[in-house]
């Protein structure tokens, strides 16, 4: 279907996506989530694509509707401790290695014995 079909006009897709959503939280109460599933049926696309849609531009508007992200900036304080974590880690798994290679060792000696004395009594 071309947007001339559809009654849009090309790059105002994403106004009535907005103006859709918009209407129906305000009209039935629902979530954005849930009125970005309902428009994806009608208009046989992804809820996803509704929704950046929608958030493209709700940016561009700066009508407060967007929370702000989840990402929080880092500091040298944070990276330094993220570096330290990670090398108490490192330095807890290489002393594992360590102590699985000296089992391995003990291991390898009793199975030598076992050897020698299944020798013995094959005698």
């Amino acid at each position: 279907m071309s947007d001339t079909e559809q009654g849009t006009a090309r790059g105002k897709i994403g106004e009535q996506i907005f103006a859709q959503v918009e209407a129906l939280v305000s009209a039935e109460g629902i979530t954005r989530t849930e009125a970005f599933q309902r428009i994806a049926i009608q208009r046989g696309s992804r809820a996803g694509t509704v929704a950046a849609n929608y958030y493209r531009i709700a940016r561009l508007k700066g009508d407060g509707v967007l929370r702000p992200r989840g990402r929080k900036k880092t500091t040298g304080n944070d990276v330094e401790a993220a570096i330290e974590r990670a090398t108490t880690a490192l330095n807890e798994i290489a002393e594992l290695v360590r102590e699985q290679g000296r089992e391995l060792d003990r291991l390898s000696e009793k199975m030598q014995q076992i050897e020698k004395l299944r020798a013995l009594l094959a005698e």
